[in-house]
């Protein structure tokens, strides 16, 4: 069995590899190399290269699939010179409007989904259609779908991490403009109190500190204007100088940084916008309820954020979120090579399909 298993990978690493990453322009979603996402672009393709995979990236807008003589291909807009999606104006018609098709197949093309949107409020159903046909035919996609609404929303990501016996900061979803008396009360009637929304950014944008009745009622009623169903959530606010990033890979931790507070007036710990990351060691209880989290969530490639306990020998850290399709930029500058052992990772065929019980 185990030569039967060493020759399917021998006869994998053989095999021309295709890695299409899938991006969204209408949210900004582009190889801009100032930008988390494109420096995340920026590591996938030299990643790619060192890893012999070749890889392309595809913009959702005017994308389509077509086949012709058994074989399937991808068709999208080129991108100019400065990393945007081509679109054509009203006068440009025919085939040389799209970048020449890219011929994939289930046998060596991996999907790589990024600006899907948020569950529910995704800017186009039929983008989160064609990566679900992907998945049907055997495509093997990071992340799959079902991790990825597993982690759309914060509230169901939380609702699964508690479920899986986690510990996570007490939060409660706003449903209605007038409702935050009754938030509070199941708060305890703390302040300060994070208002966020579910469907938030990796970036930190969408995060507040609230500090009193007063502001948050006035917050919650100024979100609602913006957007009447904008899912709004209330956490417990817990103290804190760092959070934890942990990058997990299936069943492996790739690595894990501690993630300094941006300032005094500014809780946020988000990489991309300013704070300081240092290399930081797990203790057992972390690694296992990281471990757990991404279980939680479906996850094979995820991000899992947490506050450590006052005491991280004994007790479970506050799981905040797990993120599907997550920035390991910081991580990579502590731990070059990370990107690239992703990729070889999915390189082998035998760690397609995994056993998540």
């Amino acid at each position: 069995m185990e030569n039967f298993k060493k020759f399917l990978s021998e006869q994998s690493d053989e095999q021309p590899y295709k890695l299409i990453v899938f991006q969204n322009s209408g949210d900004d979603i582009r190889d801009v190399k100032d930008s988390a996402l494109g420096q995340l672009t920026e590591l996938l393709k030299k990643a790619a290269k060192s890893a012999n995979i070749e890889i392309y990236f595809v913009d959702f807008t005017g994308l389509y699939v077509s086949k012709k003589n058994k074989k399937q291909y991808i068709n999208a807009f080129p991108f100019d010179d400065d990393g945007y999606v081509d679109l054509p104006d009203s006068k440009d018609k025919g085939p040389n409007i799209y970048q020449k098709p890219i011929e994939i197949n289930t046998e060596n093309t991996i999907i790589m989904p990024r600006g899907l949107g948020t569950a529910g409020m995704t800017n186009n159903q039929t983008w989160t259609d064609i990566i679900k046909d992907f998945e049907g035919q055997g495509f093997l996609t990071i992340p799959s779908i079902e991790n990825w609404i597993n982690c759309s929303s914060k509230y169901y990501t939380d609702i699964l991490c508690r479920k899986a016996g986690l510990r996570t900061p007490k939060t409660v979803p706003i449903t209605y403009s007038e409702d935050t008396e009754r938030v509070i009360e199941e708060l305890d009637k703390k302040f300060p109190v994070i208002l966020k929304t579910s469907t938030g950014s990796q970036t930190g944008v969408g995060v507040v500190i609230v500090e009193s009745m007063r502001s948050l009622h006035a917050a919650v009623q100024m979100l609602k204007l913006y957007e009447k169903h904008m899912p709004i959530l209330i956490q417990e606010y817990i103290k804190t100088d760092y959070d934890v990033r942990v990058v997990i890979l299936d069943d492996k931790i790739l690595g894990s940084v501690k993630r300094e507070v941006i300032s005094d007036n500014d809780f946020r710990s988000n990489i991309s916008l300013g704070a300081e990351a240092t290399n930081i060691e797990l203790t057992e209880i972390e690694k296992k309820d990281s471990m757990t989290a991404a279980k939680a969530v479906a996850g094979r490639l995820v991000g899992v954020d947490f506050i450590p306990a006052k005491n991280r020998e004994k007790e479970q850290p506050y799981i905040l979120e797990v993120n599907s399709m997550p920035g390991f930029g910081g991580i990579e500058k502590l731990k070059k090579g990370l990107t690239q052992e992703i990729l070889e990772h999915f390189k082998n065929r035998n760690n397609w399909r995994i056993d998540n019980d």
